[in-house]
């Protein structure tokens, strides 16, 4: 294996803010190989000749680096017979932080998980559970669930992990990662684009519902209908259909395409369709 000196790498960073077209691409391609090859010796390069201050067009060509990855990623979780979509949360977070780790989610996930189960010990009924839930997240985690968010930062389940502060979709996803930790029912339904957490237990006919936008207020199928009137839309069972792993991390991604869309990022823009495209199909 050829072994890249560190004047090398150093120069190839800074010929980065001058390249354009072809050369700027073969220039990522090796920037690809370095870190994968040598990453404690670009790490040292940026230290050392760089004051840790990494060049902004260095910066966007890591970007970019780890954006193209990700095509295969979300290719390999979409076809997965059963994906894993705390994996797929990943994905999701890594577009907006390239340098998350594989376990960096399902560790935060992890150490909820504890004093969750305790709570929901004594629960009996789907209506006891999402109860505990709003109130674990809610008020002892202090989980906000925005009704609008401006940034995709604000769509990163990791980072919403880490600040507990981010759109109703992350929320909403974080009573189904958990509820899967602890053998609980429960899914994510679209009721005419309001997300709710549905949840039943296997002694229940009839599912009940956790609103995320209001601190996890517990609705019944009633209550989910009358709203459904009072947007003059018909009622549909359809509304009631659980939306499969691969579904929400589209949605994820369809949130973020709609900020980029406000913002005209096409830089950023390019690179989540190409992802929708790859779930889709």
């Amino acid at each position: 294996m050829q072994i890249i000196p560190p004047a090398q790498i150093k120069a190839l960073i800074e010929l980065l803010g001058h390249e354009t077209g072809d050369r700027a691409t073969l220039l990522r391609e090796e920037l690809a190989h370095i870190i994968k090859t040598q990453p404690e010796q670009l790490q040292q390069v940026i230290e050392k000749d760089f004051n840790s201050v990494i060049p902004v067009a260095f910066a966007h060509a890591l970007q970019e680096i780890f954006w193209q990855e990700l095509d295969t990623h979300l290719a390999q979780f979409a076809q997965a017979k059963t994906p894993n979509l705390e994996e797929g949360l990943t994905w999701v977070t890594r577009f907006v932080n390239p340098a998350v780790h594989s376990t960096e989610i399902p560790q935060e996930i992890s150490q909820l998980i504890p004093p969750l189960q305790v709570a929901v010990n004594t629960c009996l009924t789907a209506k006891d559970i999402l109860q505990t839930f709003g109130h674990f997240f809610f008020e002892q985690q202090a989980v906000l669930a925005m009704p609008a968010v401006r940034d995709i930062s604000e769509i990163s389940f990791g980072r919403f992990l880490q600040k507990k502060r981010g759109s109703a979709l992350c929320a909403a996803t974080l009573y189904i990662v958990c509820a899967r930790r602890l053998g609980i029912q429960a899914e994510l339904v679209d009721m005419a684009g309001r997300i709710l957490v549905s949840c039943k237990t296997p002694f229940e006919t009839t599912a009940l519902f956790a609103d995320p936008l209001n601190k996890g207020s517990v609705l019944t199928l009633q209550d989910c209908k009358q709203y459904i009137a009072t947007r003059n839309l018909e009622w549909s069972d359809s509304f009631l259909l659980p939306l499969s792993d691969t579904a929400i991390i589209r949605r994820f991604f369809g949130n973020m395409i709609f900020i980029l869309n406000k913002l005209r990022d096409e830089r950023r823009l390019v690179h989540v369709r190409r992802y929708m495209d790859v779930l889709n199909n």
